[in-house]
């Protein structure tokens, strides 16, 4: 006999009145029910923290655009390889020189690709008061914060979530399993002696 997905979804989350249910079972569906209406719930705050980090995100490119400067340096020693940017990208640093928007020589260490040689360009991000800073935040890394954060919640709440689900269900087990073979003990003699 099929049933509708409803009915079972119902059954499942012990919304049915069915007399043989023991105490086990109706705290198993309450812990089940409980694990649906936290997802649901976390999914709201979810898409609700994502759209907050997207728009501080948007916030903070508008914010970094206006005061952050594209500005030429000329390195002042030659760049070795050190390590990889946050993009994955082969960067060194070296000692550079540069003129701010205001007309102000500044001399300091910046990041610049490996194998730039004293006397190369490169190009460098700098603040309103000429000193290097990361680029700009990008849209893709916006977005990508947004995601992050509106999907890690439900996700971590449905992981939890799950565990507390598991568990109830695993105690639940265990203890039907002793009362079983308590019961059989009792009943296993009387039932070898009749079926003689």
């Amino acid at each position: 006999m099929s049933q509708k997905p409803f009915t079972r979804l119902a059954r499942w989350l012990g919304f049915d009145r069915n007399p043989l249910r023991r105490r086990c079972d109706r705290i198993e569906a309450i812990t089940r029910l409980i694990a649906v209406m936290g997802v649901a719930v976390a999914v709201v705050l979810g898409i609700l923290f994502g759209a907050r980090a997207y728009g501080d995100g948007l916030r903070a490119e508008a914010a970094q655009a206006h005061s952050r400067h594209l500005t030429r340096a000329t390195m002042l020693q030659d760049v070795p390889a050190r390590g990889l940017s946050p993009s994955g990208v082969a960067v060194g640093h070296g000692q550079a020189e540069w003129t701010t928007g205001t007309g102000v020589h500044r001399t300091g260490v910046v990041e610049a690709p490996p194998g730039k040689s004293a006397g190369d360009v490169v190009l460098i991000w700098t603040d309103d008061h000429g000193a290097p800073v990361r680029r700009p935040q990008d849209r893709e890394t916006t977005v990508v914060g947004a995601i992050t954060v509106g999907a890690g919640l439900p996700t971590g709440a449905a992981a939890l979530l799950a565990l507390l689900v598991l568990a109830t269900r695993t105690v639940n087990q265990r203890r039907a399993t002793r009362v079983w073979e308590a019961q059989w003990s009792v009943v296993e003699p009387m039932w070898r002696i009749n079926g003689r």
